[in-house]
């Protein structure tokens, strides 16, 4: 018997992770007639951070993760620099870098930690906040067998951190959330889940494209660490 019935996992930059922007936005704006090298794209990307810190429209904020409309609109204000470069391009970067299920590159360690969780009959759910379709990226890497539930914020108009998403999430899998563990990275967030009584395991930041630490859930639920998850 396992420690936990159920492991809870959000998505991005837990179990997947986004490419460097730069050589998108040097294509896409190609697609749009435009010829721009990486420094400009890079310039550009900067321009783009600028924008999402200075927005302080709080409705926009608050949207962003509880519908899709919501979410378009606030990252292609986030984007809109990017017109700057080539008219088109902050909606063309919304539909083709950021809501582009090719773009979700899962972790070294994301499928072999999925696999253990499931060998052992271990129920897998995915809490997300998010405005667009991720199951897609799932399906698209072959690890949609392993996932019993999806609850994607802007499904359900709620989002994490409020304890209701986990409530929808525990129920999916017909589970107390006091024997669930849940795994995130973002402290504001994630560790919403110890409101419904949630084990709760923040890992902390990697380089992108290293493994993510994953082996430390299989180790909480007191299963075997996969050989390949215990090499240096």
């Amino acid at each position: 018997m396992t420690n936990f019935p159920a492991v809870l996992f959000d998505n991005g930059d837990t179990l997947f992770y986004k490419p460097q922007p730069y050589s998108a936005i040097v294509s896409l704006a190609a697609s749009l007639d435009v010829t721009i090298d990486e420094q400009v794209a890079m310039e550009a990307y900067a321009q783009v951070r600028l924008a999402k810190r200075a927005i302080t429209d709080q409705d926009l904020i608050f949207g962003r993760n509880r519908s899709k409309d919501g979410h378009r609109l606030y990252y292609t204000t986030c984007f809109a620099p990017l017109d700057d470069v080539a008219v088109g391009l902050a909606d063309l970067f919304y539909t083709q870098f950021k809501t582009n299920a090719e773009t979700m590159i899962p972790y070294p360690d994301t499928e072999p930690t999925l696999r253990a969780l499931a060998e052992v009959d271990v129920m897998i759910g995915i809490v997300s906040n998010t405005g667009w379709n991720i199951r897609q990226g799932y399906d698209l890497n072959g690890l949609s067998g392993f996932i019993s539930s999806f609850v994607l914020s802007f499904e359900h108009g709620v989002a994490k951190p409020d304890r209701r998403i986990w409530d929808i999430a525990c129920a999916d899998l017909d589970v107390d959330p006091r024997r669930v563990l849940m795994v995130g990275n973002n402290l504001q967030a994630d560790s919403g889940a110890i409101q419904v009584g949630a084990t709760t395991l923040l890992l902390p930041e990697v380089v992108r494209g290293d493994r993510r630490g994953l082996e430390a859930v299989l180790r909480l639920v007191g299963t075997d660490v996969p050989q390949e998850l215990q090499a240096a």
